[in-house]
């Protein structure tokens, strides 16, 4: 998106370092291969970081410009489940946009950045060459998902230019269970809609019951908000415990909605025999209303190599929200997950990188020499 802006106002010598041998390799990956774009709803609220900062950052460039910006590229993602917009064929779509409007930049592919030198100008070494840049854009990411080229590269870049940093950790990952909770990858391969409370936060969605433990896009979202201690699921999100369990002559099971399995193990988990509703006692009614927050404390998450994304990267306190660019040198920016702003599950991460791109692309034209 920076390279693409840049390019259509005319912008010239830009030079791309990509690591991989292709580009947007994790655009091409993302969404099952049909990328994630975006979300109807985006918002500071979706975000993990410095709300002020996200939200200038957003409103800067919105969903609605992103999406008319693809339209007239003849590129119309649609609306899937909770508001996510996804392209109708594949990624390729999105990253042939990009491709076409990169028109005025030279990218250079398969070249491992090793380090940046300030002096006059910003050195970038590379393994076996050296280039040189008046302004410098570090949008490297984050090292989620290391098998599209995730590193935390960015980091120790930021940090030989004097900016501080939050470690990189995984977020949007599946978690572990504890032992008490073994009983859950039994069912790996069921899925069902639930909330899951953590902290301040509410997030709908499916959990994917799987080999390790938990995932789904549920969790996905819930892992960035938590980092220890426990966290509520609802499995009955739609009603109260009453309405579900509203027809008193039937069993148990069979109002919850669920599949038999899933039904007969939370059954199981909160320590209720299956039965008619008439014959339940006060002290089985508040087992069951565990069904509607089942307290689990997650054991760990399934690492980097499942995560979309990863909390951490460039403190946001020393840079601009109205450019992107670093307060220590007005020649550096950083865009994207390399800095400390992750988004849930759904197109925020996306949307928070193009909207960062534009903001900066606009300062980068502003002072164009």
């Amino acid at each position: 998106m920076l390279v693409s802006q840049l390019c259509k106002q005319g912008f010239n010598d830009v030079l791309v370092l990509e690591h991989n041998p292709q580009i947007a390799m994790k655009i091409k990956v993302s969404g099952g291969g049909k990328c994630n774009v975006t979300n109807e709803k985006v918002d500071e609220s979706n975000y993990l970081g410095e709300k002020t900062f996200v939200k200038t950052v957003l409103d800067a460039y919105s969903p609605t410009e992103l999406l008319a910006f693809l339209k007239a590229e003849g590129v119309e993602p649609k609306v899937r489940s909770l508001g996510q917009y996804f392209c109708k064929k594949s990624a390729d779509e999105v990253i042939d946009v990009f491709k076409k409007q990169s028109n005025c930049a030279k990218i250079v592919l398969n070249e491992k950045i090793l380090d940046v030198i300030k002096e006059d100008f910003f050195t970038i070494k590379t393994q076996g060459k050296m280039f040189q840049a008046k302004k410098l854009v570090i949008a490297t990411g984050s090292p989620a998902y290391p098998q599209v080229g995730g590193s935390d590269i960015g980091l120790s870049l930021a940090s030989s230019l004097g900016h501080s940093f939050e470690k990189f950790v995984p977020a949007l990952v599946g978690w572990t269970v504890q032992r008490e909770q073994f009983w859950m990858k039994e069912l790996s391969g069921i899925s069902t809609p639930v909330s899951i409370n953590v902290g301040h936060k509410k997030l709908p969605g499916e959990l994917l019951f799987a080999h390790k433990g938990i995932s789904g896009p549920a969790v996905l979202s819930a892992s960035l908000y938590w980092k220890k201690g426990m966290v509520e699921i609802d499995f009955l999100p739609q009603s109260p415990l009453k309405q579900v369990l509203s027809q008193r002559t039937k069993q148990i099971s069979t109002q919850l909605g669920l599949s038999k399995r899933l039904a007969k193990a939370l059954l199981e988990a909160v320590d209720v025999q299956d039965k008619v509703v008439s014959k339940l006692s006060q002290t089985e009614w508040e087992k069951l209303a565990l069904l509607k927050a089942y307290p689990i404390s997650p054991a760990g998450n399934f690492g980097l190599k499942k995560a979309e994304a990863c909390r951490g990267g460039i403190k946001t306190s020393e840079l601009d929200a109205s450019t992107m660019q670093s307060k220590l040198d007005e020649n550096l920016y950083f865009i994207g997950e390399v800095v400390d702003v992750t988004g849930e599950l759904g197109g925020y991460n996306f949307q928070w990188a193009f909207a960062s791109a534009v903001v900066c692309a606009r300062d980068l034209l502003k002072r164009q020499v």
